[in-house]
Order: C-alpha cells, then sequence, then structure tokens
C-alpha cells in the first residue's frame, strides 16, 4: 500500500525547501542537526509526506536565510550572499555554512551577543596590527 500523504501543504513547498537549502549548501542531515530533529523527519518535509509545525518553519526559514513567502508561496528572491561582500553561500566551507545554520536558528537576542563577540574579537586583532 503506498504512503498516504497527510500533508495539506502544497508539494512545491518541499521542493523550494530543498532548492534553498541546496543553495545555502546544506545537506539534509545538517538542517536537521540544527533543527534538533530526524534527518528522516526533514526528509519527510521536503518530500511532503508531512509538514513541519509553524514554530519549525519558522526555524527553516531563518536558516535560509529566507521569509515564510518564499517557502510557501514561492515569491521571494532567494539572498545568496552571506554578507555585503561577494562571498557566496556556495564557496563557503561546509564548517562555515553549518556556522551561518546555527546561528541563523538562534533568537535574535542570542545572535546579537555572538555577532558583539565576534566584533570585539576582530577590533582587538585590529589594535594589536595598528
Amino acid at each position: 500500500m503506498p504512503k498516504r500523504k497527510c500533508s495539506s501543504i502544497d508539494l512545491s513547498v518541499g521542493h523550494r525547501m530543498k532548492f534553498y537549502r541546496s543553495q545555502c549548501g546544506l545537506t539534509q542531515q545538517q538542517v536537521a542537526d540544527v533543527l534538533n530533529i530526524n534527518r528522516t523527519t526533514y526528509t519527510k518535509y521536503e518530500t511532503g509526506v508531512s509538514e513541519p509545525s509553524h514554530e519549525l518553519l519558522g526555524k527553516i526559514v531563518a536558516i535560509f536565510g529566507i521569509d515564510y513567502n518564499a517557502i510557501l508561496a514561492g515569491s521571494d528572491v532567494f539572498e545568496s550572499k552571506a554578507s555585503d561582500s561577494d562571498l557566496k553561500m556556495n564557496s563557503l566551507s561546509p564548517d562555515e555554512r553549518g556556522l551561518i545554520a546555527d546561528y541563523r536558528s538562534l533568537p535574535a537576542e542570542e545572535q546579537k551577543k555572538i555577532f558583539e563577540y565576534i566584533h570585539n574579537i576582530v577590533v582587538e586583532r585590529r589594535k594589536k596590527f595598528l
């Protein structure tokens, strides 16, 4: 007996999730690890067998650096740049992509703390070289 689709989300949502994950250079396992779920659970989201909760979908769009419209309606343009420089996401190492995915999954308050920490390290290094 074939598996029954239990999701009310259009299958194209799963295709868009796969597209954005691929654009970020992430594996299903990396995304699942950041979301703290099993890889097979995430695979079911991409294949349309099941759908993520609203809370989990929020984390997914944060990881990919997109908004809900990009996943649900496909109406947003993917931002492939990691910063204002020309550093494209797909040119990052797997460790760098993992760090960015982890960072994007954090609440804004924790992201701010990490940003400030890194900024302070960079400022101190620059002082040493001036």
